[in-house]
């Protein structure tokens, strides 16, 4: 029995199933991709570490960080036993390989105590999230080292 389908009606059928199939293959792909947009959300953290000029660190708190990359936030820190209420405020830059550098300054009782930047890598599907600071400044201008780390987990998950 001979087909009735002509090469260019298989052609045409075979291109209208790779289109329809096309947009899934890029969501997907795009899925497995950060960006300021999908971190967005709230999350709770903990530091843990040393400033070795002055003595161990210790740190729990919430921020929020929007589409835009902006971040608002609260913690309570001791620094070598003394401990303080803190705002912080700043930006994040998100790759879309998922590390990212977030900037922020650091308040007590609405006085800038420190500039820090920390090197982010955003893992467990954009879930969780771990850094490392970089620099802490002073706003004298004074660089303070630091071996100081952070564990972040999204407070609402997406599925």
């Amino acid at each position: 029995m001979k087909s009735n389908v002509s090469p260019i009606t298989s052609v045409v059928v075979l291109t209208v199933i790779f289109a329809f199939n096309m947009p899934s293959r890029v969501a997907a792909e795009d899925s497995k991709k950060c960006s300021a947009a999908n971190a967005a959300g709230q999350w709770g953290f903990t530091i843990s570490g040393s400033i070795p000029a002055i003595g161990p660190v210790g740190a729990v708190g919430i921020f929020t960080q929007d589409s835009s990359g902006n971040i608002t936030g609260t913690e309570t820190r001791s620094l070598n036993g003394d401990v303080a209420d803190e705002t912080l405020a700043g930006t994040a830059t998100v790759n879309a390989d998922c590390s990212g550098t977030d900037t922020f300054q650091v308040f007590e009782s609405g006085i800038l105590v420190r500039t820090s930047v920390v090197n982010v890598v955003y893992d467990n599907n954009r879930r969780e999230a771990r850094a490392l600071f970089t620099s802490i400044i002073l706003p004298d201008g004074t660089p303070l080292p630091s071996i100081l780390t952070v564990e972040a987990h999204r407070l609402f998950p997406k599925d």
